[in-house]
């Protein structure tokens, strides 16, 4: 627990701006299933939760144990908002969990641009709503899911 401790102050305190600005735009999305009360049916209820927990766990000694539940709901999918949607070469640690991770600028506005990548048939696969991407933007995105899918998913996602 104390190592979480120092890793979360690192990753809120003293790592690069640009990192920290990720992790401060970031949330975990939670479903919790409420069963009616007759017994007719079910009601699913979503619920958005700051990211840092997880995020550190990923990045704490041994990332094959990262979060995969909170409050003993699973995670459905990390959401990040960031200017650029195309993942950045750090983001590897959140893909490999096999978690869907989506990137926006911005999840309250339909008409801008978002990116949802998740695992598929051996692979990083996508989904991209928005602009056009750019010719190089298209480049270093097909690279890098290139790249992650070559290193796969961790461990403890392949089960």
């Amino acid at each position: 627990m104390k190592h979480r401790v120092v890793l979360i102050a690192a990753i809120l305190g003293f790592a690069p701006a640009a990192w920290a600005d990720n992790v401060a735009h970031c949330e975990i999305l939670l479903t919790q299933v409420v069963e009616n009360e007759n017994g007719t049916g079910e009601a699913q209820i979503a619920s958005y939760r700051p990211a840092v927990n997880f995020l550190a766990s990923l990045y704490d000694e041994d990332t094959e144990n990262h979060l995969t539940k909170i409050d003993n709901f699973p995670i459905q999918a990390v959401l990040c908002r960031r200017n650029d949607v195309i993942p950045a070469p750090t983001d590897y640690n959140i893909m490999a969990t096999g978690i869907p991770f989506i990137l926006s600028q911005d999840f309250d506005r339909p008409d801008t641009d978002s990116l949802t990548l998740y695992w598929k048939d051996g692979a990083f696969d996508y989904v991209y709503k928005g602009h056009a991407l750019s010719e190089e933007g298209q480049g270093i995105l097909d690279t890098r899911l290139a790249d992650f899918s070559e290193r796969g998913l961790h461990k403890k996602a392949e089960k």
